[in-house]
């Protein structure tokens, strides 16, 4: 009975082990979130369950729970917010006149793969800062038997059987976001038994195209002469159609929204601060786009502003939490992080064009720091995605 009853919950523990990966996913440990040991310092790849490196170099692995070299978000190497998680690795893909040799990552597939079935595959990579160069040819090398290089150096596939197998993204584009997440997508057609995934750079240098970057404004480090990418968040699923293999390389997907709309009649005999309180605008999500439906609303408050030739306003901007959140997987996103100022400005501009003077609107950007609503439903954050208009006394 005993026997049973740890039989069974060791069933249930691996059943839910496979349930921590995400729907379908053929690549366990995709966030490199489960760690076996105690970090320390680079070249420590192999402390991540399930995966390893095919040279005698290890490649990285960066965690939140770790200080110094080896920290998230700030490293060694630069500074990035996981894309999924806690942690992620780095690879070294490239360097000028190859003095340094490049790192890879590996791991076994869950099953092996089904001869002639489509597989959509997502690896999501980001540019160190550190790195003077970005480069095309990243890519993902699927085989039945792990790749092996007994020394420290280069993985090359001359052989066109070999390339075949490396899937990269369908533009073969160079990867050069730094502080965004981009991604390789695209679909594998298995010959089957495939049971590994490598991913890194399986190109000559003179094959590889290269882009010399400028540093960043905010980063002190010296730059090196090197391609240094960070990766996270890694799927493989077995798919039906192509079309629901998504290679949208925004590296995010706009979540569903409302635009909050209320029509309330105004009295006319409210003081004036209330009746602004009425005239608030909604946007949709990270837009900052007048909608037609509040063509009513701003011309009454034209007709107030013109009836009222001493009144000066605070046009407040706001955006709702998760808006505030984004910025961390796109921090370099002009439009996320100053949406609230984007929002508050087009408004100015719609009461500019009919007649009312610059010097009587001043704008601010709350962020979301003062919402309308605490709560967390999509009907909430429709009403913290709004323009607000404040008497200057």
């Amino acid at each position: 009975m005993r026997n049973q009853i740890i039989t069974f919950i060791y069933i249930v523990f691996f059943i839910s082990s496979y349930m921590g990966q995400d729907d379908n996913n053929l690549v366990l440990n995709s966030s490199f979130e489960s760690i076996e040991g105690k970090l320390k310092k680079l070249s420590q790849i192999n402390f991540a369950s399930d995966w390893q490196s095919p040279t005698a170099l290890n490649a990285d692995l960066f965690s939140k729970s770790i200080k110094g070299d080896i920290s998230v978000p700030e490293n060694i190497y630069g500074k990035e917010y996981p894309k999924d998680g806690d942690n992620y690795a780095g690879i070294l893909t490239f360097s000028y006149n190859n003095k340094k040799p490049r790192t890879y990552l590996q791991t076994k597939l869950i099953k092996s793969l089904t001869s002639g079935l489509d597989y959509c595959i997502n690896v999501h990579l980001s540019l160190a800062d550190l790195s003077r160069y970005a480069i095309d040819n990243i890519g993902i090398h699927f085989s039945e038997t792990p790749l092996s290089l007994d020394k420290k150096g280069d993985i090359i596939f001359s052989d066109k059987s070999e390339l075949d197998k490396v899937l990269k993204d369908e533009e073969n584009k160079i990867f050069k976001s730094r502080y965004k997440w981009e991604k390789i997508c695209g679909i594998y057609q298995a010959d089957g038994k495939e049971k590994y995934i490598t991913i890194g750079n399986f190109y000559n240098n003179k094959d590889t195209k290269y882009e010399k970057l400028l540093k960043p404004k905010d980063f002190t480090g010296v730059q090196l002469a090197e391609a240094y990418y960070y990766i996270d968040k890694i799927e493989l699923s077995l798919i039906d159609d192509p079309s629901t293999c998504n290679c949208n390389n925004d590296g995010r997907k706009k979540r569903e929204s409302i635009v909050y709309h209320l029509e309330v009649d105004i009295d006319e005999s409210l003081p004036l601060d209330m009746k602004l309180k009425k005239h608030s605008i909604y946007f949709d999500v990270e837009n900052y786009t007048l909608d037609p439906m509040f063509d009513d609303k701003l011309n009454n408050l034209v007709k107030i502003l013109k009836e009222n030739p001493d009144l000066k306003l605070s046009i407040n901007g706001h955006t709702d939490n998760l808006e505030t959140e984004a910025i961390k997987d796109d921090p370099e996103n002009k439009k996320l992080i100053n949406l609230g100022d984007y929002r508050s400005k087009s408004v100015k501009d719609f009461l500019m064009k009919n007649g009312i003077l610059s010097e009587r609107l001043n704008t601010q950007n709350f962020k979301s720091d003062k919402p309308a609503s605490k709560g967390s439903s999509m009907f909430s954050m429709a009403k913290n995605r709004r323009v607000e208009f404040i008497i200057i006394e």
